[in-house]
């Protein structure tokens, strides 16, 4: 087992999950590979690429919520792969599924599973619970 490895592995993880939870992007360049590529992406339009994924998450889910938080609750690691489960809260601020703001919290999970590169994210594979977001902001 290299603890090196790992720990470098997580740091990675960690500088994507800070823009997520926190609002921080300061780690995200030492995080997440220049050609970053994410499935699926934020919209079928989206190349691969750093600044692409910025550009489409903050046109997309991060227009529609915003206040948003969260914690990673389990961590897994096996060879270049990272997996992750998180826990997030945030507020339906902007219109999502057709749904104008409604200004509720609403709360969902996350599971992700990255492969790292050179200690960078270079692909993530995502899949949020948008049915259980869908059911909060409907009513």
């Amino acid at each position: 087992m290299d603890l090196n490895k790992k720990q470098q592995q997580l740091k990675a993880v960690s500088g994507l999950y800070d823009m997520f939870m926190k609002g921080d992007t300061s780690n995200l360049a030492s995080s997440v590979s220049p050609n970053y590529e994410q499935f699926p992406p934020q919209n079928p339009d989206v190349k691969p690429g750093l600044e692409n994924f910025m550009k489409a998450f903050m046109e997309g889910f991060g227009s529609s919520f915003s206040e948003i938080t969260g914690k990673i609750t389990h961590v897994l690691t096996d060879g270049d792969y990272v997996f992750a489960r998180c826990e997030y809260s945030m507020v339906h601020s902007g219109e999502a599924y057709g749904i104008p703001a409604t200004g509720r919290k609403v709360n969902f999970d996350a599971f992700d599973l990255h492969r790292i590169e050179n200690g960078l994210i270079a692909q993530s594979w995502h899949l949020e619970d948008y049915m259980n977001i869908y059911s909060q902001i409907k009513n």
